[in-house]
């Protein structure tokens, strides 16, 4: 009976491991989204380790300046003041970890007049991550109607123009567009008050406030730029799936 109830907690064991354990190692930690939020005076970085990992963010780089999350604990290496953990699936966590910016770093930020910024992202016992930081704006936050997956955004414009493209900033997410019902092509003008439909088949939330960045470029070389806020969860499976195809991409 005791080696009968002993293959039975073997068994049931191995059972948890499968199914709770990640099926693939990762090989560094996957940086999923770097944002700056203007209005929060923030850094997040989300990115995906194995459960029992133990690293987490240690510095965000531009050029020569470095910015680093606040640790209170006196463990310089450990989680910082703002770590969370936002999913766990099959042995696999998304985290996120937060800098605060002083007024001086926002300004730096701002004074570069870019909207995405190439940075290394650098974590305990792994080699820096090139990477994409997009900025977040004051009032550029804009409200859609939400169906489903499909977000619908609508862009009035405030004097007479003619729009040469749309386009974001996020590599899975894909747009349409529509006036009156009816599918638009570039170049489109639009008058005074008149509008045109960005549909969104809106991507997963990768981090606490991600935001979806939209520009709308016009055919003077002007262009307006707005944010919206994504809050798709992610499906089951989804961390495994994409550090299977991150370690393909490796290899």
């Amino acid at each position: 009976m005791m080696k009968k109830s002993i293959i039975i907690l073997v068994v049931i064991g191995a059972i948890g491991v499968y199914w709770f354990w990640p099926k693939a190692h990762v090989e560094e930690p996957i940086v999923m989204s770097v944002q700056l939020d203007e209005v929060s005076k923030t850094l997040a970085v989300s990115y995906i380790v194995e459960q029992n990992n133990d690293t987490y963010l240690m510095e965000i780089a531009h050029n020569t300046k470095g910015f680093y999350p606040p640790r209170n604990s006196g463990n310089w290496d450990g989680e910082t003041n703002f770590t969370e953990v936002l999913a766990v699936q099959n042995g696999y966590e998304l985290r996120e970890d937060v800098v605060e910016l002083t007024d001086e770093q926002l300004s730096y930020f701002l004074s570069l007049e870019e909207r995405t910024l190439p940075v290394e992202i650098s974590f305990e016992n792994y080699s820096p991550i090139d990477t994409t930081l997009v900025l977040l704006m004051e009032g550029e936050a804009v409200d859609v109607i939400k169906n489903d997956d499909l977000l619908r955004y609508t862009y009035t414009s405030s004097k007479d123009e003619t729009i040469d493209s749309i386009g974001h900033y996020d590599s899975v997410a894909t747009i349409s567009f529509e006036q009156n019902n009816e599918e638009v092509d570039f170049p489109l003008t639009l008058t005074q008050g008149s509008s045109v439909d960005i549909l969104i088949n809106e991507p997963y939330k990768l981090s606490s406030k991600d935001k979806l960045l939209l520009e709308i470029t016009m055919i003077d070389g002007q262009s307006v730029t707005n944010n919206i806020l994504m809050t798709r969860s992610i499906p089951k499976g989804y961390l495994k799936q994409i550090v299977k195809e991150a370690n393909a991409n490796n290899n």
